[in-house]
């Protein structure tokens, strides 16, 4: 324990050869979060070195936070096959949303022409003040929303 607490501080020298990491630490130190090299580095480290020694050697050091222990917990339960068939689902999910945006943007420009043909007013679809959820969709998100989290 002594010698751990010694070791805190120590400066260690690294190279970074991959300008994707280099960009994704200068993106980073745009926040206002971060105000030095040293805070980025060692908050990739905190996330990432449990993950990488778990893969290494099936097992990982958590840090102090709870919701970084659930992570890595829940991490650790899948394997390579089930995240590509996450990724699978979630690439699925958005092209159905990105379908579903295209057929509704094409209804309402429709309703605008309907409405134009009739002489019927299109302001309060153009300012959006059509937009609320009717109110049994809004009841049916927030079951649905709620049994999610359950």
């Amino acid at each position: 324990m002594e010698k751990d607490k010694e070791k805190i501080g120590i400066q260690k020298h690294i190279r970074l050869d991959d300008t994707e990491t280099i960009k994704a630490i200068d993106r980073i130190m745009e926040l206002p979060k971060y105000k030095s090299l040293s805070k980025v580095i060692n908050d990739a480290l905190f996330y990432g070195l449990p993950i990488l020694t778990a893969k290494l050697f099936g097992e990982a050091e958590l840090g102090d936070e709870e919701a970084s222990q659930t992570l890595h917990t829940n991490l650790l339960c899948f394997d390579e096959k089930q995240f590509a068939i996450i990724v699978r689902l979630l690439k699925e999910i958005v092209l159905n949303v990105t379908i579903n945006k295209s057929i509704l943007s094409s209804l309402f420009h429709d309703l605008k022409l309907i409405n134009k043909a009739l002489k019927v007013e299109n302001e309060l679809y153009e300012q959006g003040l059509m937009s609320d959820t009717p109110d049994y969709l809004n009841d049916y998100e927030i079951r649905g929303l709620k049994n999610l989290r359950k």
